[in-house]
């Protein structure tokens, strides 16, 4: 299975100290070029550059200038290009967190999973032992913008999606 990831979902899950696990449930992942651009100066660098040294990873520009001028209309450079790329490589899912880019994705069919959603298939495969209520904590301490009580029903499946009538959009 093959994913695009946006800066938001490498910064979360290399703050908690689980960018590593990603490999566990992605057979490759793609960074976009503009993405990677953001993430130079981050705390997470590394986390990330370790997973572009193995080739599980790769930094990918898109090719399709008229897709992501349009996008870039309204999205961030790097929410345009993650959807932009995803379209070209025709990848399985976008990871995305902005709702106005995972709206713009669901309108071009392309699949959303977010941070959250990737930590609770994590949890649920037995890959993050930590409580939920530990996990949330870290979360909203580092800056994830979610109310911890709203990261627990998420985490313990008790808020499925987001919209239940699409299931092309994941949390």
């Amino acid at each position: 299975m093959k994913a695009v990831v946006n800066t938001s979902v490498l910064i979360a899950l290399g703050k908690l100290g689980y960018l590593w696990l990603i490999r566990k449930l992605f057979d490759k992942l793609v960074i976009a070029e503009s993405v990677f651009e953001e993430i130079k100066d981050s705390e997470v660098f590394t986390q990330v550059s370790e997973l572009t040294g193995t080739g599980f990873a790769e930094v990918a520009k898109s090719s399709k200038r008229e897709l992501l001028d349009m996008l870039s209309s309204s999205l961030g450079k790097g929410e345009a290009e993650t959807i932009a790329l995803a379209l070209e490589l025709e990848a399985d899912v976008a990871l995305l967190d902005d709702l106005r880019a995972r709206k713009t994705a669901g309108r071009l069919k392309v699949k959303v999973m977010g941070t959250l959603a990737v930590l609770k298939t994590l949890v649920d495969t037995g890959l993050i032992r930590e409580k939920h209520d530990d996990l949330c904590e870290k979360m909203v301490e580092q800056g994830f913008w979610i109310e911890k009580e709203l990261c627990m029903k998420i985490l313990s499946g008790m808020y499925a999606c987001m919209h239940e009538q699409e299931e092309e959009y994941i949390l």
